[in-house]
């Protein structure tokens, strides 16, 4: 009887005698308790049945789950033998696969050729059937100097400014006078260099003169001043880095002078494609393109440069600081675009066409100036760079949007200063600055149209007090501001003999101070007011420019176009 009771208990795992003796009692009050309830306590209130069935029920439970054992022995513990289940992976039958096609990046694509030509292995010349061929003509082949091996780069050393193996003017006169590895030398016809010396677009004619250096001479200019740019184009050369740059902290970039009073934490240490810009726009003004002239490869070289330092969204800044961003990208810009409109050059198309994409992008929608940031409130000071690369872009065929314009003479506008508006500030709420006043001055003469937004002749004539009462010297020089005050008194010399005069009076300055002061090697100095932040580079590159002023731009014989457009609208009081 035991027997029969225990094999089906088994089943839930009650084994033991000592447990079935328990459950046989818990049955037992389990049974007189039902009797009860529906005997003696049949008469009890509901809840409190409920109450006594749920405490025995929990009871129960309670000792179901101390005695019950639902999993029992370990593996392989039991008379059973344990199944065993074996996984076999077997590899699908395929063929032979094909190997996959390597996926090239998005950065690893084909760009645009690069502008310096690459060396090639020579080809085997193809054999031609005896057929009746039309008349060869001469292949298209670079100019002669993109073919030449760049210049190496001088190591940097701790005195640059001194030790010079050979002076500036003998080497731009034995660069000057190297054999060509083709005779005779070619014009450059490539298809490339689509524009011819007759559609360079007139503004930059006079560089291409054949009597430039008579030319320059009746503008104020003289053998002396032409012979300092030469000088220090051929110490810009010689001192371009392997990469096609020029490095600005290797010069003394960067070195913090606290200018006005104001920290800017050593901006310019890591301007290398603003001084960059800087020293391919003195080539540039003095005729050298990457096509053409003696320099054809350096300045190949540095825009090749600008152009692998190019971002995805246009900018040129390269690694520069902050408060150097704008200025390097609006230089850099400034000379991509003015090579573009010089040369045509397709290679440059894309280049300059994301540049000035991001410069309009930058511009303060409600105030028309450009700053550090995207959405700073602009200054002059910036404003300059800015416009004169838009200048130049529109020179290559860039559309620049006409409202463009109409928040440049917004921001103009807002800066006036003096008792008729001659002067300008830095910004809208400041004091005018004699800088400003000469920047703003020059931007004036970008935008003035004969009917829709004239110079008013009295505030050119603040203007221009106000700029000769600070006449350039060796002892204080400002690089920045002689820079827009030469270029803003030469453009305005023939509305009066007092402008005439005027500029008269600056250019002899001028041409005096920056003859005396100019190195033995071509350079100048870079103890200069804001020479500590720009170095070497900035200051002779600068010095170039202003010499170059006498050619530099055509002075206009009418007034400017844009300011007559149809879509343009001058802000008014």
């Amino acid at each position: 009887m035991f027997v029969i009771l225990t094999a089906p208990l088994a089943i839930w795992g009650l084994t033991s005698t000592y447990w079935l003796i328990l459950w046989c009692v818990l049955a037992s009050l389990t049974v007189l308790l039902l009797v009860l309830l529906r005997t003696k306590w049949s008469k009890a209130r509901p809840w409190r049945k409920c109450a006594i069935l749920s405490l025995w029920v929990h009871v129960l439970l309670a000792c179901a789950a101390t005695t019950v054992c639902t999993v029992a022995g370990a593996p392989e513990s039991g008379d059973e033998k344990p199944i065993r289940v074996a996984v076999v992976t077997t590899a699908p039958e395929t063929s032979e696969q094909q190997p996959e096609e390597e996926l090239t990046p998005d950065w690893e694509l084909a760009a645009d050729p690069p502008l310096v030509a690459p060396e090639v292995e020579p080809l085997e010349a193809p054999e031609f059937e005896p057929w009746e061929a039309p008349k060869l003509e001469p292949p298209e082949t670079p100019a002669a100097p993109l073919q030449e091996t760049p210049l190496p780069s001088p190591l940097p050393s701790e005195k640059p400014d001194t030790e010079v193996r050979e002076s500036a003017s003998e080497m731009v006169a034995k660069k000057a006078q190297e054999p060509s590895p083709q005779e005779p030398h070619p014009e450059p016809d490539s298809a490339a260099a689509s524009k011819t010396e007759t559609d360079v677009p007139d503004t930059y004619s006079d560089r291409f003169a054949k009597d430039r250096d008579e030319l320059a001479e009746t503008r104020g200019g003289s053998a002396q001043t032409e012979r300092a740019v030469q000088a220090a184009l051929g110490w810009l050369a010689k001192v371009q880095s392997e990469n096609g740059g020029w490095d600005a902290s290797r010069f003394g970039a960067g070195k913090e002078d606290r200018v006005l009073g104001e920290d800017r934490q050593h901006a310019g240490v890591r301007a290398d494609t603003g001084v960059s810009g800087l020293a391919l726009l003195a080539f540039l003004g003095s005729g050298h393109t990457h096509l053409r002239g003696p320099y054809a490869q350096d300045v190949a070289s540095g825009l090749e440069y600008l152009r692998q330092s190019q971002r995805s969204d246009g900018s040129l800044y390269g690694d520069a600081q902050m408060f150097a961003r704008m200025y390097c990208h609006s230089m850099a810009t400034f000379a991509v675009c003015e090579a573009y409109a010089m040369t045509q050059d397709k290679r440059l198309a894309h280049m300059a066409r994301a540049a000035v994409r991001y410069t309009l992008s930058m511009q303060h929608p409600a105030d028309g100036g450009w700053r550090y940031r995207r959405g700073d409130t602009g200054d002059t000071s910036q404003l300059g760079w800015q416009l004169m690369t838009l200048k130049s872009a529109e020179l290559a065929s860039i559309n620049v949007p006409d409202i463009t314009w109409t928040r440049v003479e917004s921001f103009l506008r807002r800066v006036r200063r003096g008792s008729v508006g001659g002067l300008a500030a830095y910004r809208p709420d400041g004091p005018a600055s004699r800088t400003m006043t000469a920047e703003a001055l020059y931007c004036r003469q970008l935008l003035q149209g004969s009917e829709v937004y004239p110079l008013d002749p009295a505030a050119v004539r603040e203007a221009t007090h106000s700029i000769t009462e600070k006449l350039p010297t060796a002892a204080d020089r400002n690089l920045y501001f002689w820079y827009y005050a030469s270029l803003a008194l030469h453009n305005n010399q023939h509305q009066s003999p007092a402008a005439a005069q005027a500029w008269d009076e600056w250019n002899q300055h001028l041409t005096t101070a920056l003859v005396t002061t100019q190195q033995n090697d071509g350079s100048w100095d870079s103890n200069t007011t804001w020479g500590g932040y720009g170095g070497r580079v900035y200051t002779t590159a600068l010095s170039a420019l202003c010499l170059e002023v006498y050619y530099r731009y055509t002075p206009p014989e009418t007034s400017s176009e844009i300011a007559g457009r149809k879509g343009w609208q001058s802000v008014r009081k």
